[in-house]
């Protein structure tokens, strides 16, 4: 028996940030896994190199908004991904652009049509949903409002409720699309709970979704060793890990001042990725300096720069602890992706944890600060010693078949009704 609705659904990411390219790579498969005809529209600077493979699901590099606040943070910037000619030739990327580059007075006048023609696009496209996975559309920021005249069947991921970095019009932006949606997916009870309390007036419109894990990034154990050497980290020692965008709700200071405390030289501390405030000749400058500064430079081993998914695959290998004592979270890809490969996990309990509660490798800290920080790497460096150094316990709620199948279900419900 076929499903009623939907059959045919669009991804819309307009920005260029890995983590968000990830996800909706992988909502895609997973509804894809569920017979729905899955396009997805994603920035032209994505840096994701994945080739679909899957004969319901394409993906189409072609969202010209470069977002400038996005790509002002030097760690998310990048050329994009050179794809496969082979890939290429069989019509998995496509451009709705021609290949010529584009004057610059041209792409400043884009700007004021550019969300009209997207939505006009897919109106006539006549996709039953339109699920959008970011806010703030930049250049294209006039799609909400020609979205509502063309009453698009819009639903939208809120990965934030608000931007961790606020700017001006945030509040108001955010009002804008989820006024837009007909259905607002959040990643847990807390979210939902915070949702209904700064926007009351769209709560109706709220269901959790799981977070899931990944299938993007491929399993590599045999880098572990190779990836130690490189960082001359001995063979026993137990790596803590700190990755992607070193920004200050991730509380990365606090791990690096808890390696004071902890007195122990089998244990490093791994940083990698970049700080929105770097230049592009030390991507984690001021990490570098606070490192110096308190003296543990033996302990700590910085590696500044973008990781692609086999990149981060294998630094994930390497690592037997990820670090996430976040401020504040509304679902954590880094979680996710420290649940697929099976780490042990120290974490707050901001946002997360419900679907870090179901993974046996997590270690909740009572809060945030240097000492709560160190009591948890000390718990989980004792669980390391006592193994397993990886665990392969993942719960079958986290597969992302079984998650799209829940999202078409509330998407039918709520669909017939508009």
């Amino acid at each position: 028996m076929s499903r009623p609705l939907p059959q045919s659904v669009v991804l819309v990411n307009p920005l260029g940030d890995f983590g968000i390219d990830t996800y909706t790579h992988e909502l895609a498969r997973g509804l894809a896994e569920n017979g729905v005809h899955v396009d997805v529209f994603t920035s032209e600077i994505s840096r994701l190199k994945v080739y679909v493979t899957h004969p319901n699901y394409r993906r189409f590099r072609v969202l010209g908004s470069s977002l400038p606040r996005v790509l002002a943070d030097s760690s998310l910037r990048g050329e994009p991904a050179r794809s496969d000619p082979s890939v290429e030739a069989s019509g998995v990327y496509r451009s709705l652009m021609p290949a010529a580059t584009i004057p610059v007075w041209w792409s400043w006048a884009r700007k004021y049509y550019l969300g009209s023609e997207l939505a006009i696009y897919l109106r006539r496209a006549r996709y039953d949903v339109v699920w959008t996975q970011w806010p703030d559309f930049g250049p294209y920021a006039t799609f909400w409002a020609a979205s509502r005249w063309l009453r698009l069947p819009i639903v939208h991921t809120v990965h934030n409720i608000l931007p961790h970095e606020r700017n001006p019009g945030d509040i108001a932006m955010c009002e804008r699309v989820y006024r837009t949606a007909c259905l607002l997916f959040v990643h847990s009870t807390p979210v939902l709970e915070e949702l209904t309390s700064l926007f009351p007036a769209h709560a109706s419109k709220a269901v959790t979704m799981p977070f899931g894990t990944y299938t993007v990034y491929p399993r590599r154990p045999e880098a572990r060793a190779r990836v130690r050497n490189a960082f001359n980290i001995p063979a026993n020692a137990v790596v803590l890990l700190c990755c992607g965008s070193i920004r200050p709700y991730k509380n990365v200071d606090a791990c690096i001042y808890a390696m004071v405390g902890i007195k122990r030289k089998d244990v490093i501390l791994l940083i990698a990725g970049g700080e929105p405030e770097s230049t592009p000749t030390d991507l984690l400058a001021q990490t570098r300096v606070l490192v110096r500064q308190i003296g543990i430079e033996d302990r700590v081993r910085l590696h500044p720069g973008f990781l692609d998914e086999t990149g981060m695959a294998e630094l994930f290998e390497a690592a037997d602890v990820l670090m996430l004592p976040y401020l504040k979270s509304y679902g954590s890809g880094l979680l996710m992706l420290g649940i697929t490969f099976g780490k042990y996990i120290v974490a707050t309990r901001t946002g997360m944890e419900e679907s870090a509660s179901r993974y046996p490798g997590t270690i909740f800290v009572a809060g945030s600060t240097p000492d709560d920080v160190r009591h948890g790497i000390e718990l989980a460096v004792d669980r390391v010693a006592a193994g397993p150094r990886s665990i392969d316990r993942v719960s079958p709620e986290l597969d992302w078949t079984s998650i799209a199948d829940q999202c078409l279900n509330e998407i039918g419900r709520v669909l017939p009704n508009r």
